[in-house]
């Protein structure tokens, strides 16, 4: 792997860092990237996800008043991400490289719909649904997204900030907190996890992880100030492209 490759991943780890802080998608940008830099796809799924692990637990440190502010509703949710996340990567390790090759570019359709899917449902709901009565509800979409996550994961962010911001994190910021934090608790289990697969690529992925240090922390205090719907959009726009090539691939 040449300088250009290595600055290259470098690059895409630092604003994939930043946009992972702020809105999720950040897979989107790092995974085509370990693709075209010669990575199979089961050895590339595993180095991004174990490489993107630094830009939700570096965020925490940029929401930190935030995360003062939610942490007394942390236990619940956070426990349900471990639980979600272990399940997931556990089924990633039992189903293998061949099923994961067979089924990317439908996991990328999955995961495209869902990204757009957090901005529909936000359109449509127009309230917050807080109260005892969605909790239920709301820890089961959670689940949920914890065991998409620890098997994938892309486009699962945005949802979960979406669903969090709908059951009662009115403020957009603090959904964002918790988002962090839930994601950090799977991935950390799940890097546990898929570390002993032996098929991460530690020369791929640590120009990324460096980079999502500088982005998640740094990057962040300026790309929050871009109008979120810019950013989902645009995010939106290159996962749809990225997916319909791929789907072509494979036809």
């Amino acid at each position: 792997m040449d300088i250009w490759m290595v600055a290259m991943l470098f690059a895409g780890g630092t604003f994939a860092g930043a946009i992972n802080a702020v809105a999720g998608g950040s897979s989107f940008i790092t995974f085509p990237l370990l693709l075209v830099a010669g990575l199979p796809p089961f050895a590339a799924g595993i180095t991004n996800y174990v490489s993107l692990v630094p830009a939700n637990v570096v965020a925490l440190i940029g929401y930190r008043e935030e995360f003062a502010r939610v942490r007394h509703t942390l236990p619940i949710p956070l426990m349900i991400s471990a639980i979600g996340g272990f399940l997931g990567s556990m089924l990633l390790i039992w189903s293998g490289a061949a099923m994961f090759a067979r089924i990317v570019p439908w996991l990328l359709f999955a995961a495209t719909a869902l990204f757009a899917l957090g901005t529909v449902i936000k359109a449509l709901l127009r309230h917050p649904l807080a109260g005892r009565k969605w909790i239920g509800l709301s820890l089961f979409l959670q689940f949920l997204l914890a065991f998409y996550g620890g098997y994938f994961g892309e486009g699962m962010g945005f949802v979960l900030l979406t669903c969090l911001n709908i059951f009662g994190y009115e403020d957009l910021h603090e959904a964002n907190t918790v988002k962090n934090a839930f994601i950090s608790v799977f991935s950390l289990i799940g890097t546990a996890i898929l570390l002993s697969s032996g098929q991460m690529s530690w020369l791929h992925g640590l120009p990324i992880a460096i980079g999502t240090l500088f982005g998640g922390y740094y990057a962040v205090r300026y790309i929050r100030r871009l109008p979120e719907t810019i950013l989902r959009y645009a995010i939106l726009g290159w996962a749809t492209v990225l997916t319909a090539y791929y789907l072509f691939q494979s036809a």
